[in-house]
Parts: structure tokens; C-alpha cells; sequence
């Protein structure tokens, strides 16, 4: 089962993500996909925002107790080369995930980011996966 997820940045409404699409036919699709959140920063700003991971019936929140994350930036998916990472800190269900303007200053344009999680008996999840883009910055 998929947890629901928060995102929450910045000057940003909520993203609630879950749901398994019924067809007209009856046919259930089951998705491991994670959600896309696509980010828009400004090169060299500090960048923070938060994974809140809930049940998607219950609506309790799901316990990463033993868990870690991870969350890169590489120039595309399946490519070798990590641009930036992010920091990460889990606190009850809630991730917070931090990315210093340090490591974003000579960055510009457009780029691929995710988010996984490995739980506390080593399964991987991947709760978030996008686009990155940034804005070149005016003052230095």
C-alpha cells in the first residue's frame, strides 16, 4: 500500500497524493510510482521542505522509526553524476529535507531529483521523483 504523502516548501500549497484509478471496466491499477514534485529554486537560496507520510485509509501517520533518507539532484535520471544532495532528517513520519544554497550556487537550468526512503529492515522506497530547475541568481 502507497502511503499518502504531504509536501510541503515554502510559499506552496499542500500536494496530497494517493489514489488507486478504478477504469470504467472494473480494472484496478495498483502504481509503485512515486509522486512527482517538480521544484523551482533560485541558484544559491537555502531550499527546505517537508515528506509528511500518513496511511491512505486510516489517515495515521506511517512511523519511520529505523528509517533513512536519501535525496539527490543529477543532471538526469540514470546518469552517474550527483550535482547536489540534499540533507535529510526524519522525525516521527514527518522527512524534512534541506538543500544548502552552497551547493546549488553554479547551478542553472534544468535537472532530475528523488527522494527514497530505506526502511529499517533495508526495503527501498521511493516516495517523490522529479524535475529541479533553477533560476540563475542576480546578486552574489
Amino acid at each position: 500500500m502507497r502511503p499518502s504523502l504531504v509536501v510541503v516548501q515554502p510559499r506552496v500549497s499542500p500536494v496530497q497524493t494517493s489514489s488507486v484509478p478504478v477504469s470504467s471496466s472494473g480494472v484496478v491499477t495498483v502504481t509503485q510510482l512515486p509522486s512527482t514534485v517538480n521544484l523551482s529554486l533560485y541558484e544559491g537560496d537555502d531550499f527546505s521542505m517537508t515528506l509528511t507520510l500518513t496511511d491512505p485509509v486510516s489517515g495515521a501517520p506511517i512511523s519511520l522509526v529505523g528509517a533513512t533518507a536519501k535525496a539527490q539532484i543529477r543532471p538526469a535520471p540514470g546518469d552517474p553524476t550527483i550535482t547536489a544532495s540534499f540533507t535529510s532528517q526524519i522525525s516521527s513520519n514527518v522527512i524534512t529535507l534541506s538543500l544548502l544554497g552552497s551547493a546549488t550556487q553554479n547551478l542553472s537550468g534544468q535537472y532530475a531529483w528523488d527522494c527514497q526512503i530505506t526502511n529499517a529492515s533495508g526495503a527501498v522506497q521511493t516516495l517523490v521523483a522529479g524535475s529541479v530547475s533553477f533560476t540563475v541568481d542576480v546578486t552574489r
